[in-house]
């Protein structure tokens, strides 16, 4: 007996009208990688209500996303039972919904009987869903993550690979002495941070005309206290929504591999991002106006937040080679 052919693909997301809930991704960093991929839906459902449910840490940045209607916030701890709650108190009827990982908002689309739900087919997050999108990759070099939210549209029939999908809000008018923002910091541990004194030496070689500022990493202050103190200057205390504005008031920003450079890149900041541990390849910040600095040695890529060795990865980078592309950078502006 023959085989029954395959059914096709069928295009599971309706793409005009209707009322669209769209799980952030709960880091900052793959917030910012999935942002491109949600205003390609918005091309696409130019009368659509799109809504995004965000952690208080993600929300900030959905909040300068113009092409969102709606940001729900909910805490990082909240269950799926209060996150219904809140979607029901939104007075909208979500039809359609994309969640890119398990999670309490996934959860919570299931518990609701959103009639279109969808997402990658991983792990828990399958039986929570009514429209799997599968994408099939092939093996080959480590691409940039943003590229796992634009395959999950373009297997929609979307375009999502457009300029504009990559496009910061506008810019606030730039103060009248240009600021240079240092955050000698991590989100991912020692292993993952430039040699302090190098933060020292660099910022006595920056300008007079530049202003600096030494911002905290937002789960290790205490390199940015300990620069602070070397510096005599203060520590400048922002989160959320004012961190974001004042980093768009920057012309540029060093810092180590972690969530703050992404928030630089969302805001159009120019960046100088030093990476040890973790691959640049797949996790830099978007955009081609920033820079990344790495020294690749055969330790590299071993993704850990102690350094067990010599930390090479980091002691190699020099002080007069980071100066320059500095340099480069401030100028670029």
């Amino acid at each position: 007996m023959p085989k029954a052919a395959p059914l096709p693909d069928k295009p599971p997301l309706h793409l005009t009208g209707g009322y669209l809930a769209i799980a952030s991704p709960d880091s900052i960093s793959e917030t910012s990688f999935s942002i491109p991929a949600v205003r390609a839906l918005r091309s696409a459902r130019r009368l659509s209500t799109i809504a995004i449910i965000a952690n208080s840490a993600t929300a900030p940045l959905w909040r300068k996303v113009a092409e969102v209607n709606l940001v729900i916030e909910h805490s990082s701890d909240d269950s799926a039972r209060k996150i219904v709650k809140s979607l029901k108190d939104s007075n909208l009827p979500f039809d359609s919904s994309i969640a890119w990982e398990n999670g309490a908002a996934a959860q919570a689309f299931a518990k609701l009987g959103i009639k279109q739900r969808l997402g990658y087919p991983a792990d828990k997050l399958a039986k929570l869903l009514t429209d799997p999108v599968k994408v099939i990759r092939e093996a080959g070099p480590i691409e940039h993550r943003v590229r796992h939210y634009l395959l999950f549209v373009e297997k929609l029939g979307l375009d999502p690979f457009q300029p504009s999908n990559f496009t910061p809000p506008p810019r606030p008018p730039a103060p009248a002495k240009a600021i240079l923002a240092l955050a000698p910091g991590s989100d991912f541990g020692t292993a993952a941070e430039w040699p302090l004194d190098r933060f020292v030496e660099l910022a006595g070689q920056v300008p007079s005309e530049v202003e600096l500022v030494i911002l905290p990493s937002p789960d290790r202050p205490e390199p940015a206290s300990e620069l602070a103190k070397a510096l005599n200057l203060p520590v400048t205390y922002l989160d959320g929504d004012d961190l974001l504005e004042f980093l768009a008031t920057c012309r540029a920003l060093v810092t180590n591999d972690g969530s703050l450079p992404h928030l630089a890149a969302l805001v159009g900041t120019a960046a100088l991002v030093f990476f040890g541990p973790n691959d640049p390849e797949w996790r830099r910040p978007l955009g081609r106006i920033h820079k990344v600095v790495r020294r690749h040695v055969p330790c590299s890529g071993c993704l850990l937040n102690k350094c067990p060795l010599d930390h090479r990865c980091m002691s190699e980078i020099t002080v007069a080679s980071v100066a320059l592309d500095l340099q480069s950078l401030l100028k670029d502006e």
